[in-house]
């Protein structure tokens, strides 16, 4: 249960803050809601990667390791992506290669393809026999989430090339969650342990056999994963129903476009 102490998180975190400062002070549109959203998204890194449960995740629970990624991968990016305005965005944009991975299709094939490679038994077993391997890990969990929650946030998606319509959206969300959800059902399923490194660690409880604690886990990444996609397609869904309830209490004039001119 001890507190870990890693000083490139910390420096991680205050580059990361300042950066979001300058970007904040370069735009016009930028509001103190982006900084209390980047604010949380920055706590909930901070939480997965400096509190007991990067402890618990390295050396006893894969139940928690899993939670450690879905804070990671799933709450965090998010939470940071609501920290932008939509010039703060439009900035991040001329970033070389950020237009091209956060388009819709590349960015549920870079998602898709590092959940389920560090979830392959290989990898996820190197990375926590690897300290460096698990930090290139974890930085890629970020990179991932942050990419697939791109197209779908109000400031961001604005500058795709490819918007989507609010149905293809919710369409999107559901396509994303089906990677962790093949994991998952290998987890919750399996009656041998499919991670070698937590069938030999230590027993925090002694009821807790590792066949168990992989079971949660795959309960963690299902459920939790499910509810973080549940909560933007339900924001997705609202803004949609809002706009057309909108629409409908426009006068006819309005709904239509501006009158012809009379002359």
């Amino acid at each position: 249960m001890s507190w870990p102490f890693d000083p490139t998180v910390y420096v991680g975190l205050v580059a990361l803050f300042f950066g979001h400062a300058w970007l904040a002070r370069r735009v016009e549109d930028a509001e103190t809601k982006h900084t209390l959203y980047f604010g949380l998204g920055l706590l909930t890194l901070w939480v997965a990667l400096e509190t007991p449960i990067d402890t618990i995740s390295d050396h006893y629970l894969d139940s928690v390791h899993m939670l450690q990624h879905v804070l990671l991968g799933f709450v965090a990016p998010p939470l940071m992506l609501l920290g932008l305005s939509r010039e703060m965005a439009g900035v991040l944009t001329r970033v070389p290669f950020v237009r091209a991975v956060t388009e819709p299709i590349a960015a549920q094939v870079v998602a898709a393809g590092v959940m389920i490679a560090w979830h392959l038994p290989p990898l996820y077993d190197a990375t926590l026999r690897s300290e460096s391997l698990h930090v290139v890990e974890h930085l890629t969990f970020i990179g991932a989430g942050l990419v697939l929650y791109w197209p779908v946030l109000q400031a961001t998606s604005a500058h795709a090339r490819w918007r989507l319509a609010p149905p293809i959206m919710l369409l999107y969300m559901l396509v994303a969650t089906l990677p962790q959800d093949a994991i998952a059902l290998v987890l919750l399923f399996s009656r041998q342990p499919f991670y070698e490194f937590y069938a030999h660690v230590p027993r925090l409880v002694p009821s807790l056999t590792p066949i168990i604690d992989q079971t949660i886990a795959g309960a963690v990444l299902m459920v939790l994963g499910k509810a973080t996609f549940l909560i933007t397609g339900l924001a997705v869904f609202f803004r949609w129903f809002g706009g057309e309830h909108a629409a409908d209490q426009m006068p006819p004039s309005r709904a239509t476009g501006p009158a012809a001119d009379p002359r």
